[in-house]
């Protein structure tokens, strides 16, 4: 029996750079995990639900209350766990890794993408909870 390997079956990935603003279907995940990577300054990500692809409406997407936050990476430690009021903004930590998740069934009805901006870092996404899984080859753009 062949081993099955987390992309495509477990969750499906995405990035988006700085102020790229690439969108992500969440129709067919359960959920979103977004990784802030890289920021060189301590300023705020800005979460959005989006009802198209591309152009459409975008909105401020208020939900996030916990994140987590490692001080640096090339030192790892434990994740420290931070809570706020629901926002659509995360603090990034200059230098370190920020994480949080957002459920599908927090967007708005008729918005199934989500995207987010930072000034200065990468995000990436781990679609899970994926409805239909597919060899990583096979795997629909998380973007589309």
């Amino acid at each position: 029996m062949a081993a099955k390997i987390g992309l495509g079956y477990l969750y499906n990935l995405g990035g988006s750079v700085t102020t790229a603003k690439n969108r992500f279907n969440l129709e067919n995940a359960d959920c979103v995990g977004i990784l802030l990577v890289g920021a060189t300054a301590a300023t705020n990500l800005t979460l959005n639900e989006c009802n198209a692809a591309s152009g459409g409406t975008e909105q401020a997407l208020a939900v996030v209350t916990t994140y987590w936050t490692q001080a640096a990476i090339a030192t790892p430690t434990a994740w420290t766990k931070v809570t706020q009021a629901a926002a659509s903004t995360v603090p990034s930590i200059n230098g370190g890794l920020t994480y949080f998740e957002v459920s599908a069934v927090s967007l708005s009805d008729g918005f199934k993408y989500v995207d987010v901006t930072h000034a200065t870092a990468t995000m990436v996404f781990i679609m899970h909870g994926l409805e239909v899984m597919r060899a990583p080859e096979n795997l629909k753009s998380a973007v589309l």
